[in-house]
């Protein structure tokens, strides 16, 4: 496959994931943001760290545990700093921790806000191969994306998929969750068959 063109797109997260869990202020199930705020305790030599989730309607809290009775010792000096100083991209960091907050939630609501950063495709280009990165993983679905780069249906990409025109690499299902960086190559050409 000849490439004719080659772009580079970065998903980028606009907010956190929200958490679904229990408010007791609410007395229902809610929707919890992340505050972007560290709670921190030590006790003699040991140290708990959490982060600060807090209710959409009435603001009260929950704190996800971070790390528990850790000897301060063991935690590198300059994420101590980090938790200390509410470091905004430690907190991003940790709120895309999906499976982790799935297990201790009733359920992590991932579909956020997010920009597609990057050149613009020639509708008049033939081939073009698309190094697609995201910082944070969420559950985007590559067909998706790809849909609003190309500036095509979701119908157009799976008729270029049916006829062999994207190759994926690592090799992947055009349904499935972006979840690492992407080579994507694609043949445009073949919606004309």
């Amino acid at each position: 496959m000849s490439i004719e063109k080659q772009v580079y797109c970065e998903i980028i997260a606009q907010e956190t994931p929200k958490v679904l869990r229990n408010c007791h202020t609410c007395k229902k199930t809610m929707e919890f943001y992340c505050s972007e705020k560290f709670r921190v305790n030590a006790q003699q030599k040991n140290i708990d760290v959490w982060l600060i989730y807090k209710c959409v309607q009435c603001a009260s809290t929950w704190n996800y545990p971070i790390l528990s009775r850790v000897h301060t010792g063991s935690i590198n000096k300059e994420l101590h700093k980090k938790f200390m100083s509410n470091d905004r991209e430690v907190a991003w960091i940790y709120a895309f921790q999906i499976e982790q907050l799935k297990k201790l939630c009733g359920g992590v609501n991932t579909d956020i806000e997010y920009l597609i950063v990057g050149e613009q495709i020639d509708v008049e280009v033939e081939s073009v191969m698309i190094h697609l990165s995201s910082k944070y993983k969420f559950d985007l679905r590559l067909d998706k994306v790809l849909k609003e780069i190309l500036g095509i249906s979701r119908s157009k990409l799976y008729q270029i998929e049916d006829h062999g025109g994207i190759v994926i690499n690592p090799q992947v299902g055009i349904k499935s969750k972006v979840k690492e960086d992407l080579l994507i190559s694609i043949v445009k050409g073949c919606l004309k068959l």
